[in-house]
């Protein structure tokens, strides 16, 4: 009989190969053998994330958070899904977290910039995207947006799109 570990390893396989109902059907059967089983439950909450199931995401990635509060990822992934439901203060709470727990979180600077930005607090926004800006790759898309962001924000002519990381 596989181990909740070796169930989760192939499923990561499947995943990668874009077999999504493969990978979900052995998440669940890692998170049967063992429901503490942290690595299935996120990457369930993820797998559901990718494709587009948000209240499902939601739902296993809230289960993550349960398991390992002290994990920065659980809480990420959760901010992800709350915010590609545009429900920006939950949002903003998990990536708090994120940045709680790990300040040096690339991906979180940048999302809490653009919800910093649509909740009015134009300064904590380019300092989120200063930040992003510093710690990712020079040559990431997203760096490049982050310094337009930074620009636009302080010339009060930025508009925050629904772009999000995996």
């Amino acid at each position: 009989m596989a181990t909740p570990e070796e169930l989760n390893n192939k499923a990561i396989e499947l995943y990668r190969s874009q077999d999504f109902v493969g990978a979900e059907n052995l998440y669940r059967q890692a998170i049967g053998l063992d429901s503490t089983y942290f690595p299935a439950q996120l990457n369930l909450g993820i797998l559901f994330f990718k494709e587009g199931q948000y209240d499902e995401a939601i739902k296993e990635c809230t289960k993550a958070v349960s398991l390992r509060p002290d994990h920065p990822s659980a809480h990420f992934h959760l901010g992800n899904a709350y915010y590609a439901k545009m429900w920006w203060e939950e949002a903003m709470v998990e990536y708090e977290r994120v940045f709680q727990l790990d300040p040096n979180h690339v991906d979180v600077h940048f999302h809490l910039g653009g919800i910093y930005l649509n909740r009015g607090y134009k300064e904590k926004a380019v300092e989120c995207w200063k930040k992003y800006v510093e710690l990712a790759p020079a040559d990431s898309p997203k760096a490049k947006l982050a310094k337009e962001y930074v620009e636009g924000a302080i010339a009060n002519k930025v508009t925050i799109g629904k772009y999000i990381a995996e």
